[in-house]
Formats: structure tokens, C-alpha cells, sequence
């Protein structure tokens, strides 16, 4: 029996269901901040559909063997708030980033996904449709 496992980031997008995964509340707790300062850290977010390829593409492909990892690009969380205000600029987002000192400097490789021919959307665009969805649902107000 082969056994093949996709370990994915913190995953957002759009929704197909009326209720909030974990995901999407832990993404809205990065975005909207405890406050008008929050810490300056590296977030790793991937699309659902992103996930999807890729257990598809770990399915359908028969050399496909182990694990595989499925990330995207780090990006601070100054930039991921930036993409979101310039899209949405009428929600209430952080002012304030405080640099912080990232704990572990551990970096997640997609390489070996990638190598099957993976590939991941821009920020921009998941971001965009995922507060469609959101705001279309009426979870994000």
C-alpha cells in the first residue's frame, strides 16, 4: 500500500460551506489584530484550492510516494494587512507592526511538490477571493 501525505499551511479561500473552519478564524485573528499593534511575524497562508491541486496531483501521479509539504511564500504580516487594506480599505485593520524575533527559523520547502509539477497562486489573488467569499457569506463584516 502506498501511502502519500500533503501537510499543508494555514489554509484559506473560498468557501463552499456556511460554517467558519478553524482556519479562516485563526486568518482573521492575524488580519483584523488584537489591537491597533501587533508583532511583525512571517505568516505562511495557502489557498484551498492550492490544496486541492495538490492532492489531486499527489493522487493522479504514480511516482508521487511520502510526504510533501505544501506552502507558500512567507510573507510578514505588514504586507499581508497591506494587500488586504489596498482591497479592502474600508475595514478595520492593525495601524502598528512591532518587528518581533521569529522563534524558530525553520523553513517549510514545497520543492518535492513542486517538482510534480505544483505550483501556488499570488497572495493578491487569494486574498481578493477570499474576502468575497467571506463578506458574500456574511462572516466577515
Amino acid at each position: 500500500m502506498d501511502i502519500v501525505t500533503i501537510c499543508p499551511a494555514l489554509v484559506i479561500g473560498p468557501l463552499m460551506q456556511p460554517t467558519v473552519p478553524t482556519s479562516i478564524k485563526v486568518f482573521f485573528d492575524i488580519v483584523k489584530g488584537e489591537g491597533e499593534t501587533v508583532g511583525n511575524r512571517l505568516e505562511i497562508l495557502l489557498d484551498v484550492r492550492d490544496v486541492a491541486n495538490a492532492l489531486l496531483l499527489a493522487y493522479e501521479t504514480p511516482e508521487a510516494s511520502g510526504r510533501y509539504i505544501c506552502s507558500s511564500t512567507p510573507r510578514k504580516l505588514c504586507d499581508i494587512i497591506n494587500i488586504s487594506k489596498s482591497l479592502y480599505p474600508n475595514f478595520t485593520y492593525p495601524q502598528k507592526f512591532l518587528e518581533v524575533e521569529e522563534e524558530d527559523s525553520t523553513t517549510f520547502s514545497s520543492e518535492k511538490l513542486q517538482k510534480l509539477g505544483w505550483t501556488f497562486r499570488h497572495m493578491e489573488e487569494t486574498i481578493r477571493d477570499s474576502f468575497e467569499s467571506y463578506t458574500a457569506l456574511g462572516i466577515l463584516t
